[in-house]
């Protein structure tokens, strides 16, 4: 009986710091999911526009899943735009771009030159990119990556979390 005790003792004692440890570490790696980011674009071609991205928790339902919002400013008026991820060249390889967005990654400014871009993303597949880019496609053919003129531009590292 008294092995059984000291067994049963030593054993509650490891079960309790392992559920300790577990609930510390889910914790810690699951609020990071609860930071929203706020990331400002900045023109890079001198044309006066302007805008920012808000990366925003998703709902307790999908732990890990983002919402993406982007508002833009001063854009060409009635124009096409396309969202894109992006790392810059290095000396061994060049740049890597992949599009932003579930369905589609583009949008359509306004007669005011303004416009709005939602989607969803896991933030799994937003670690690892450096900047967020906003695209113009002169030809209007959001397909036609060719022709791109990337216009607004914001630091996916260096943006705000809170």
């Amino acid at each position: 009986m008294r092995t059984w005790r000291k067994f049963g003792n030593g054993a509650l004692a490891a079960t309790s710091a392992l559920v300790l440890l577990l609930a510390v570490s889910t914790g810690t790696a699951g609020a990071y999911y609860l930071f929203k980011r706020f990331v400002p674009l900045h023109d890079v071609r001198n044309t006066g526009a302007s805008g920012e991205a808000l990366i925003d928790y998703y709902g307790s339902q999908m732990p890990g899943e983002r919402v993406v919002g982007i508002n833009t400013y001063g854009l060409k008026p009635s124009s096409v735009y396309t969202v894109w991820l992006t790392n810059p060249a290095t000396p061994y390889g060049n740049a890597i771009r992949r599009a932003l967005g579930i369905d589609s990654n583009y949008f359509r400014t306004d007669g005011s030159g303004n416009g709005r871009y939602v989607t969803t993303a896991n933030e799994d597949d937003l670690q690892g990119w450096r900047f967020l880019d906003i695209d113009y496609n002169p030809d209007g053919n959001p397909k036609n990556t060719k022709d791109m003129i990337t216009i607004l531009r914001g630091d996916m590292v260096y943006g705000y979390h809170y």
